[in-house]
């Protein structure tokens, strides 16, 4: 390793070590020294941010709260379960972020070689966002497991083994535009399946609308017992 990655690792350590809860007593010269540590290169320069007129925000929590309105009974199933609780509670209670303060974020990152944190500056001072943070928030699930089997599900004759089947796409547009106003005549199992997938797809993953849902996603609600297991937090993270 280089020297001034040396440096580099070495000051985020130290810059660690002060942000969480794991400070030394400090004296003047002790928090002198924590002041005159450099930050990792930011990935723009400070000044040079891009200025962003219009952002994309692929959170879709209105769609979760169309899915209570037409299925209210499997909402609620889906509302205790433990695995998305957190993050049905952030719909239930209108909770909302601002997306230019995100953004603000975003460009103030700076550049490590972790690959399940995130660090940022802020009024000079780093923030870092990690897998701690991650389910601090949401409560999905830290550990790895292991995922080998997510492929395999049994057809039941229903809607989702159908499109399974065929090899048709369905995206959160059309769900929102179609499938909703069909809902009634699927099965119960298939109406939970679907609130899960508006979950996994316009919560937890943050994708468009129009991106179509993976096969992986609808295989693994066919399977409710996989579902809860999986490692969604390791998931979402390595996909930012």
């Amino acid at each position: 390793m280089r020297q001034t990655e040396r440096n580099s690792h070495e000051q985020v350590h130290l810059l660690t070590n002060f942000c969480q809860l794991k400070k030394p007593k400090l004296n003047s010269k002790t928090l002198s020294t924590y002041m005159k540590l450099e930050l990792p290169k930011r990935l723009y320069a400070e000044g040079l941010e891009p200025q962003v007129k219009k952002i994309n925000n692929c959170c879709c929590m209105e769609l979760i709260r169309d899915l209570k309105k037409a299925m209210s009974a499997e909402y609620n199933d889906v509302k205790i379960d433990h695995v998305f609780k957190h993050i049905m509670a952030i719909a239930d209670n209108k909770l909302g972020f601002s997306g230019k303060l995100v953004d603000s974020f975003l460009c103030k990152q700076l550049i490590t070689s972790k690959m399940h944190e995130k660090w940022f500056v802020f009024a000079r001072t780093p923030l870092q966002f990690s897998l701690q943070e991650y389910h601090a928030v949401t409560g999905l699930k830290v550990s790895r497991e292991s995922s080998s089997d997510v492929v395999t599900w049994k057809n039941d004759g229903g809607f989702w083994s159908n499109l399974l089947r065929t090899g048709d796409k369905i995206t959160l547009k059309s769900i929102r535009k179609a499938h909703l106003k069909e809902v009634h005549k699927w099965t119960r199992i298939d109406r939970i399946r679907l609130i899960y997938l508006c979950v996994i797809m316009g919560v937890v993953m943050g994708r468009g609308e129009k991106v179509n849902i993976s096969d992986m996603y609808i295989k693994l609600v066919m399977d409710l017992d996989k579902l809860r297991k999986f490692h969604w937090v390791f998931t979402r993270m390595t996909s930012c």
